[in-house]
């Protein structure tokens, strides 16, 4: 959903593509009763997390989205009456790491 140079470029360039892939999905098929949703969360506390090379602390880890979290949004959205397409949504935790700078998501040169 925004750049982050802590991801690197390939993840970066793929989750950007899947916003035009979502919107052309909608448009071509929404008339059949199809649709879709670019889901994009914030941090989600998982167990990948430890694999960072600088992992997020205990007390970070503990105000991040949970999986839970994600799973009552997808539910949602899937859920929502065939009327309604909700063509993307963003959800963060209320910390957001990611705006506050923290110094875990540094890219290398950061």
């Amino acid at each position: 959903w925004r750049f982050s140079a802590f991801t690197g470029a390939a993840y970066g360039a793929s989750k950007h593509g899947l916003s035009p892939l979502v919107e052309s999905l909608n448009e071509q098929e929404g008339r059949n009763g199809i649709r879709a949703t670019l889901i994009c969360p914030g941090e989600v506390a998982t167990p990948i997390l430890k694999t960072r090379p600088k992992p997020p602390s205990e007390d970070d880890i503990a105000q991040m989205l949970t999986p839970q979290d994600l799973g009552d949004a997808v539910r949602y959205v899937v859920s929502a009456p065939p009327r309604v397409c909700i063509n993307e949504l963003v959800i963060s935790p209320t910390v957001n790491r990611i705006y506050t700078g923290a110094d875990d998501l540094q890219g290398s040169d950061g």
